[in-house]
């Protein structure tokens, strides 16, 4: 077994952990028990996962930013769950506009290139037609 095989068994344990918790309304353990460390591929689950248990603590500012994190390092179509978490976390906070601004977002409505800072962006390879198709904007 690899490291990265055990890093990966460590941390969906401890997410599978969190969820429990969450699911018993034990929402403070659920927030320790999130791993916070070497998450690689896990950090976009790991984030989405915080945003729902701090949308339960009522936490709707933490919440949006966890979701907005997760939505950000998340791949499609992903990224578009997360979107949809954060818009609906910013309308329970009051901000229709944020709210629907993310709505589009998740719907695919804005690409990812307008978000980007230009360094972001010229750091990004070149978009093939086939990853266009898959995302929907052909």
């Amino acid at each position: 077994m690899t490291i990265h095989d055990r890093n990966t068994i460590r941390i969906t344990r401890r997410l599978r952990e969190a969820a429990g918790y969450m699911e018993f309304g034990m929402l403070s353990h659920a927030l320790q028990a999130l791993p916070t460390e070497g998450l690689g591929v896990w950090e976009g689950p790991t984030f989405f996962l915080r945003g729902q248990i701090l949308t339960a603590l009522g936490n709707l500012s933490e919440a949006a930013a966890s979701f907005r994190h997760a939505a950000e390092v998340s791949s499609f179509p992903h990224d578009r769950i997360a979107w949809l978490a954060l818009s609906h976390c910013v309308r329970r906070a009051g901000d229709v506009d944020a709210a629907v601004h993310y709505l589009g977002r998740a719907r695919g409505a804005f690409s990812r290139h307008l978000f980007l800072t230009n360094e972001e962006r010229t750091a990004l390879p070149f978009q093939t037609e086939e990853r266009r198709e898959k995302e929907g904007k052909a």
